[in-house]
């Protein structure tokens, strides 16, 4: 999610850096509704997905290792308030310009995945990225 060129950043508690919203879904809930659901939960705004940035899979897309063979859905998403919630379940939620990215939470995100997010935010004709 993006705000005058600038990219929403959540800080997970516990966590040692930055990283986009997310998380995982819900029995019976769409990738889509799942973006909606964790991005009010972790920085307090109300979105709607617009467009698919990416499908990952998480093992190839340079992160630690886990437990679990995970695929990563990344949405665009139109901003619905201009004020976000207060109720939060992270540290903070903040948005970034492209050169003022902070450390990030490998574990979800890596530089290479934001550096992509900002080139499809400037070109909308970039196809969404796969595996």
């Amino acid at each position: 999610m993006f705000r005058e060129e600038r990219i929403l950043l959540v800080k997970e508690p516990g966590e040692g850096g930055w990283a986009v919203p997310g998380g995982w879904a819900d029995v019976g809930e769409s990738p889509s509704e799942a973006a909606v659901r964790e991005t009010l939960e972790e920085s307090g705004y109300r979105v709607k997905p617009v467009r698919l940035l990416a499908a990952y899979d998480r093992d190839r897309r340079g992160h630690p290792p886990m437990a679990y063979h995970v695929y990563k859905l990344v949405y665009l998403c139109e901003i619905l308030d201009e004020v976000p919630l207060t109720d939060m379940d992270t540290d903070g939620a903040r948005f970034f310009g492209e050169h003022e990215i902070p450390e990030l939470s490998v574990a979800r995100v890596t530089r290479a995945q934001i550096s992509r997010y900002f080139e499809q935010l400037r070109d909308p004709g970039q196809p969404a990225d796969y595996d």
